[in-house]
């Protein structure tokens, strides 16, 4: 199935936009920008950004066919399957930029490697909760220590007293929950560490049927 995901096209252009001073323009290799954008998978359109800044800086048109020949290295560079998976295992989106080269073979790639970024961010999620939640626990304890000692210390005032009395209650009913939940959480740790492993062994079996380029590379 292809898999399409568009980029933020304003975001792209804007960051291109930015990333050409008036020197640049004026001496620009646009066959080597061209492959630069081309390598990193970049829409053609990206150079419409660097269009607009340079004519607004300095007055100079890209050269397009320069442009479009290094853009189409860089792009048989891009679309190898063994990059597909590179670039889905880091979550970066993929906008169709291979159609006309061996795209099925790199979005399937690209499938399989944005599948683990899913199900490793899954797992860094959990763990990040979790800590949270062991974070929280400190701090309730930190704080039922505090009221307890308040309630016991002879300088409590009587008022005070009363006041520590009803924070302990409400700190002891909010320890009971955040333990539930972190009990909860931590068997999110588990089944997140199971499925990132079941996934990672179902790679590796795939990769011994279809050779090491994905196996090497997660």
């Amino acid at each position: 199935m292809r898999f399409f995901i568009l980029i933020a096209a304003a975001a792209t252009l804007a960051a291109c936009a930015g990333g050409m001073s008036k020197k640049e323009c004026l001496y620009a290799d646009w066959r080597a920008i061209g492959f630069e954008d081309g390598a990193a998978g970049r829409d053609a359109g990206a150079v419409g950004a660097r269009r607009a800044a340079c004519a607004d800086k300095a007055g100079v048109t890209p050269d397009m066919d320069a442009y479009l020949g290094g853009r189409e290295a860089g792009l048989d560079q891009f679309c190898r399957p063994a990059n597909g998976f590179d670039v889905g295992s880091r979550g970066q989106r993929y906008t169709g930029v291979c159609a006309g080269r061996d795209e099925t073979a790199f979005v399937a790639s690209y499938e399989q490697g944005l599948a683990l970024w899913g199900f490793v961010s899954r797992l860094d999620a959990a763990r990040a909760a979790l800590g949270n939640a062991h974070a929280d626990l400190d701090r309730i304890e930190h704080d039922i220590a505090a009221n307890e000692a308040a309630i016991i210390s002879p300088a409590t005032p009587h008022l005070a007293r009363i006041d520590h009395v009803a924070a302990l209650k409400h700190l002891t009913e909010e320890r009971a929950r955040v333990r539930a939940a972190t009990r909860d959480l931590a068997r999110d740790v588990d089944d997140a560490e199971a499925a990132l492993a079941e996934f990672q062994e179902a790679l590796a079996a795939d990769s011994r049927k279809s050779g090491p380029a994905i196996s090497a590379r997660y």
